[in-house]
């Protein structure tokens, strides 16, 4: 009785994580494009160095996600006089 229900219990989460992910993409697009695109720009920028690329990327991947009116990056500096 408790392996059938370890079987069953192990079984079903794959499933469900499988069923949610076809109802989020069917019924809550939005909220699935945003995560999708957060995902990517993570890959992007793991590895830039520039400023000014990353200033550009995060914000045109603020303004795909989110669709702000206005959107401002500030940047602290370390070298402080």
């Amino acid at each position: 009785m408790a392996t059938s229900t370890l079987v069953v219990a192990a079984g079903f989460a794959p499933a469900r994580r499988w069923v949610q992910a076809i109802v989020d993409r069917r019924f809550d697009r939005a909220r699935y494009d945003a995560a999708r695109e957060i995902a990517g720009f993570t890959v992007r920028v793991r590895d830039e160095v520039d400023v000014e690329q990353l200033t550009s990327t995060m914000s045109a991947t603020l303004m795909r996600t989110m669709q702000p009116a206005t959107a401002s990056i500030w940047l602290r500096s370390r070298n402080r006089p």
